[in-house]
């Protein structure tokens, strides 16, 4: 048994991303009281799965692709593992990717071609 299996979190943990991308709809966003300490942070809650703690970097790509927070429910996001650095070690941390649709393609390709 996995240390990951023998401890269940109930926030998104990197070894829940580890295998493969979670992809995910964005419910809603709120402040909850966090680990031992209760301290006050952001938590992105999604559609079908557990919810994730927003650390900065993730909250700011968030604001980046998709806007005011405000605006966030609904758009559907990639929950995937990476390396990053935390207190001078390299660990495995989570970063969300918006899924942003592509634009429609005008309708160029009707065009005359003059010859």
């Amino acid at each position: 048994m996995r240390s990951h299996d023998a401890f269940p979190s109930k926030y998104q943990k990197s070894t829940d991303a580890k295998g493969a991308p979670i992809v995910a709809t964005i419910s809603h966003l709120e402040q909850e009281e966090v680990g031992p300490e209760k301290t006050k942070k952001w938590v992105l809650h999604l559609e079908g799965q557990k919810p994730m703690v927003l650390n900065r970097t993730n909250f700011e790509i968030l604001e980046e692709a998709l806007g005011d927070s405000d605006d966030w429910p609904g758009h559907k996001i990639k929950i995937k593992t990476v390396r990053t650095s935390f207190q001078g070690k390299s660990v495995d941390g989570l970063r969300v990717e918006p899924i942003v649709p592509k634009p429609a393609l005008k309708d160029d390709l009707n065009d005359s071609i003059p010859i």
